[in-house]
């Protein structure tokens, strides 16, 4: 096996927690106080979909996102406006034994890098809470570049500016797409359901 010298980061849900319904949880409640969750399915099914966020991942700010979309359900245009309002509340916290191999990767000497389908505004305030994402030697974010994961392009972008070997480099994503994507360009891959499986590939790779 060739050695990995280099570990290629998602960051939602590698590294911190992402969910929207955390955020929605404590705006559609019932009468007795507790989540709403046929409502929060609805409403993120329905309205704030993934494929409308997608375009602030690829570039469009929040402002221009909210004001897509309120003409549309004005009836519902607080509960919009609370998506990127209130975007932290959507990260509960860090994936701590993630984070964890991640330092111990760098000290060790190995290259740490990111890859991030995330809007430039709200990575901006992730970074300034979360310090550990200030910790990668780069970091390429979607929606500086206009363009995401799994487009081939952005992969390849990250080969020529971090000056890393596809097959010498581990990706760690959450995404089946994303690793599907990543793997055709000869890329060591770990699809992410959690830090033990993705701990124990990294041992076996001597990362850690």
């Amino acid at each position: 096996m060739t050695a990995i010298d280099a570990v290629l980061f998602d960051v939602g849900n590698v590294l911190i927690e992402w969910d929207p319904r955390h955020l929605y949880r404590s705006i559609f409640v019932k009468e007795d106080g507790s989540a709403d969750e046929e409502r929060v399915t609805r409403f993120l099914t329905d309205i704030c979909t993934m494929g409308w966020h997608v375009q602030h991942d690829l570039g469009r700010s929040p402002e221009e996102q909210i004001a897509t979309l309120i003409p549309h359900h004005p009836e519902h245009a607080d509960q919009i406006r609370a998506f990127y309002d209130r975007f932290q509340e959507m990260i509960p916290g860090a994936i701590e034994p993630m984070v964890a191999a991640k330092r111990q990767m760098k000290a060790a000497g190995t290259r740490i890098y990111g890859l991030t389908n995330f809007g430039v505004e709200t990575f901006d305030d992730t970074r300034r809470r979360f310090d550990f994402l200030n910790e990668f030697e780069d970091v390429v974010v979607s929606g500086a570049e206009r363009m995401k994961k799994p487009d081939p392009a952005i992969f390849q972008l990250c080969i020529d500016r971090f000056g890393i070997t596809p097959e010498r480099t581990l990706f760690i994503d959450d995404s089946a797409a994303n690793i599907a994507s990543a793997s055709a360009l000869g890329f060591e891959t770990h699809l992410f359901d959690g830090p033990d499986a993705c701990l124990q590939k990294c041992r076996a790779l001597s990362l850690i």
